[in-house]
């Protein structure tokens, strides 16, 4: 009782910390704006501050003060750089909502139901009608959706993780500093690539789930709306851990040990996504509301050890992956879904997946181990040789030990005898 008692409220908990993003993007933008005009001093070469003399105190008090055209135009920048997030959040909100969305709503709502009056208004007979839009809507449709919705959708992606990056670097710096990223570019872009196969195969998994012949009401739409408020969680919480240097092993293990706050965090918008009937829409919406849990995911602390039991939904998905990726790396590197040992760093954590420049790694240590043993091993012979040919001489002080033991088994043999021999009466 206690376990599902701790469960609720963090997933309440959690819930309360996403919605917390649409009041974030105004005091961020406040907060930034105080770091950045808070006045800085410049100091000399050698730390000191020119002292304050007569002559300086009289100059500086009569007459007006210059015009500042580098102070204005770092201003300038500044102000740029301040409006960042805010003005970023509004253009997602103009393109998806105000272009996007509102678009096919007035085509659906407006154009299509003026041409049907138009039509009935022009032709009373209802056969001729019928007929005439039975072909005109359909095609109206095509074009509209090739001419418009297929490019402006993939225009709007596009833009839209340009402006996400943008959104999320732009909250991590103001908030956490300079991101820490991974060291080695192939192994940044095999950790893109990877995330991506397995949100893709994640998003069909749910998918599957929500149309599996249950009996049960309601258990295929319960259990799909679990995959997609963790999914949901994993897109906003990815680029703060992105930031801070976090492998994808390690973001899916956290996500299903402390599942109760991502599932109450990615809630929301996962609701609020699938209230549209369109697909279109539904990325609509989806793209409007995404900036503002960027931002509270970057703000939120979540509550961790909350269940002992991990809800491990991503392991069919890192199987297949590793199936995937397991032709083209060793047979000794583990998977995913199994864990590591205690003594291995960290937690439970799970490996990490099986890259083309893990097995390139692979492959060159195994080459230097090669290598080293070769080398030991002809070290090895050359003694062995040298040392059977020629035989180095004793040293002096083992000479003298071996003297002194030779001296004292003798000894040893004399007195033997003696306490043997019975006693004569």
């Amino acid at each position: 009782m206690e376990t599902l008692y701790r469960v609720g409220t963090t997933v309440l908990h959690g819930v309360l910390d996403s919605i917390k993003g649409i009041t974030v993007v105004f005091y961020l933008d406040k907060e930034a704006n105080r770091k950045l005009s808070q006045p800085t001093t410049k100091p000399l070469l050698g730390g000191s501050v020119l002292p304050r003399t007569k002559e300086s105190l009289s100059s500086s008090q009569p007459g007006p003060a210059p015009p500042r055209t580098p102070s204005s135009s770092s201003l300038v920048s500044k102000r740029i750089e301040e409006s960042k997030v805010l003005k970023r959040v509004l253009q997602c909100s103009m393109l998806n909502g105000g272009i996007f969305m509102l678009s096919i709503l007035f085509f659906e709502y407006a154009v299509l139901p003026g041409l049907h009056l138009f039509l009935w208004y022009l032709f009373r007979n209802s056969t001729t009608m019928t007929t005439v839009w039975g072909w005109m809507q359909p095609s109206l449709s095509l074009l509209f959706n090739s001419l418009w919705v297929t490019p402006l959708f993939l225009l709007s992606k596009i833009v839209n993780s340009l402006w996400f990056q943008d959104i999320a670097d732009s909250a991590y710096k103001f908030r956490k500093g300079r991101p820490q990223l991974m060291p080695s570019i192939s192994k940044l872009i095999a950790d893109t690539l990877i995330s991506l196969l397995i949100q893709i195969l994640f998003l069909l998994q749910s998918t599957a789930v929500k149309y599996l012949p249950v009996p049960v009401p309601f258990a295929c739409t319960a259990i799909y709306m679990v995959h997609m408020s963790l999914l949901c969680s994993l897109y906003a919480f990815e680029y703060k851990w992105f930031n801070m240097g976090w492998e994808l092993h390690k973001r899916l293990t956290y996500i299903e040990q402390n599942w109760p706050y991502f599932l109450g965090f990615g809630l929301p918008l996962a609701a609020l996504s699938e209230l549209p009937n369109s697909i279109v829409i539904s990325g609509c919406v989806f793209s409007v509301l995404f900036p503002l849990f960027i931002i509270s995911a970057n703000e939120a602390t979540p509550k961790v050890d909350v269940c002992e039991t991990p809800l491990k939904l991503f392991s069919v998905v890192v199987a297949l992956t590793n199936a995937l990726f397991r032709g083209r790396t060793k047979p000794g590197k583990a998977a995913l879904s199994q864990p590591l040992t205690p003594g291995s760093g960290g937690r439970g954590l799970t490996p990490p997946l099986s890259s083309s420049s893990s097995s390139f790694m692979y492959q060159q240590q195994q080459q230097q181990q090669q290598q080293q043993h070769r080398h030991h091993s002809s070290q090895k012979q050359h003694h062995h040789h040298r040392s059977h040919h020629r035989q180095p001489s004793p040293s002096p002080s083992a000479a003298s030990s071996s003297f002194a033991s030779v001296q004292t088994a003798q000894l040893h043999h004399q007195h033997q005898p003696v306490l043997n021999r019975p006693l004569r009466r």
